[in-house]
């Protein structure tokens, strides 16, 4: 079998694992719910009422979308005072912000994500052991 063959069965082995465990074992879901109810008790401690947040579900995403009536101070904050969208955004794992009202941005789906550091991941662990232990040299006539 060509090395190349050899790469791509592990890279498309590496893709499906991913895949396995961000969609039908649930661990994507559940890693957002987490970011969700941390940020859902972030909005509650600003005691801004009528304020939402919610995580995109499908597809699956690390951004947080803010929903209810703010003024631009209980948005942005000023100086040392963090606002609802600096408070939200220091969340672990929480990629950007955006409310409901203002122009939508385009964020990575969170599959999208894993995937591409688990084969960047992979990438490195084969350039590594082509550095390492580089090409097996043939002995004999074969």
């Amino acid at each position: 079998m060509s090395p190349a063959i050899k790469f791509l069965i592990g890279a498309v082995a590496t893709a499906a694992m991913t895949w396995l465990h961000q969609g039908p074992l649930g661990n994507g879901e559940a890693y957002i719910g987490r970011i969700e109810a941390e940020a859902k008790r972030v909005v509650a401690d600003t005691g801004v009422p009528g304020v939402n947040v919610d995580f995109s579900r499908s597809p699956l995403s690390r951004q947080a979308q803010l929903s209810g009536n703010a003024d631009t101070f209980q948005r942005e904050g000023q100086g040392e005072l963090k606002g609802i969208n600096g408070r939200v955004g220091e969340i672990e794992g929480v990629s950007g912000v955006r409310w409901a009202d203002e122009p939508e941005r385009t964020a990575l789906p969170l599959l999208l994500e894993v995937m591409i550091l688990t084969l960047l991941a992979y990438l490195v662990g084969v350039g590594l052991a082509r550095l390492l232990w580089g090409r097996r040299k043939r002995e004999g006539f074969y």
